[in-house]
């Protein structure tokens, strides 16, 4: 993990708030075995200390591969370049005061992080998924057909938009919260990098909302944010085992409140038969 921990104890409230999402962007990355490269260092610091703004920064990253390859002479996204193209367009959306609470928004949001690095970026899903968990003893969550998936987005953003969190408590907002980003997840919606958009976008629904990043808690437990998730919307009857949103509450209190629950992943693991 690169060192821009250093600015999370800086006097300077503008410091703070770029490294963790600079930080939250490389938890994201994390899930997929996506590390950000040591070159991008000295682009992001300047970022966070305010010499370059978001869109100078990715200039200057699109310009490190440019010559990379001119170099080298092989043109391919490799895994370094997706990690740190993708760590700063997550920063950018973060950035960014608009957001759509609609599947359209959704779809954005996927092909505004993955354009030119994934085909059909922002598009529905056209084939059947599945994927063992390990937080499922390898069982795999059994996802909807590709063609549900624009009927089950448009039912899950009516649902979200018709709750009134002027309402609930902080802690009801948080279940809420959980049980809409879950949902997300579970339907799928894209071929490739669904995780990645969810958790994007269901962190910037939250930013929208006035909430703000109180610590590095992504940076440290985003594999135990994904297993939440799974286990949010997982039910296996005959083992007695129901969705429950309790462990991803757990994250979201350590991420927004400051909270200091204990993130442990082997609590969710569900043992196998």
């Amino acid at each position: 993990m690169p060192t821009i921990n250093q600015y999370l104890k800086s006097s300077n409230s503008q410091e703070r708030e770029y490294s963790l999402y600079w930080l939250t962007a490389f938890g994201i990355q994390s899930v997929v075995d996506l590390r950000p490269s040591e070159d991008l260092i000295p682009i992001i610091s300047r970022h966070i200390e305010g010499e370059f703004d978001i869109k100078r920064t990715k200039q200057e990253i699109h310009r490190f591969y440019d010559q990379a390859k001119r170099g080298s002479g092989d043109h391919h996204i490799h895994r370094s370049e997706e990690a740190d193209l993708v760590s700063s367009r997550i920063v950018e959306a973060f950035l960014s005061n608009d957001f759509e609470l609609s599947p359209e928004g959704f779809s954005a949001v996927h092909r505004q992080m993955f354009h030119g690095i994934y085909h059909h970026s922002g598009q529905w899903r056209e084939r059947p998924f599945s994927k063992k968990e390990w937080v499922l003893d390898n069982a795999s969550v059994i996802y909807p057909a590709p063609d549900l998936i624009s009927s089950y987005l448009d039912y899950l953003f009516e649902q979200e938009r018709s709750i009134d969190y002027s309402r609930l408590s902080q802690r009801h907002k948080l279940t809420c919260y959980s049980y809409f980003i879950s949902k997300l997840f579970m339907i799928n919606a894209f071929q490739y990098a669904n995780s990645r958009a969810a958790f994007v976008y269901g962190i910037k629904y939250m930013l929208s909302r006035g909430y703000r990043l109180q610590n590095d808690t992504f940076a440290k437990e985003a594999w135990y944010f994904r297993n939440a998730i799974i286990r949010a919307f997982y039910t296996n009857m005959h083992q007695g085992i129901y969705p429950t949103t309790t462990f991803m509450e757990m994250f979201l209190g350590n991420l927004f409140h400051n909270e200091d629950n204990e993130l442990r992943n082997h609590r969710m693991m569900i043992k196998g038969e």
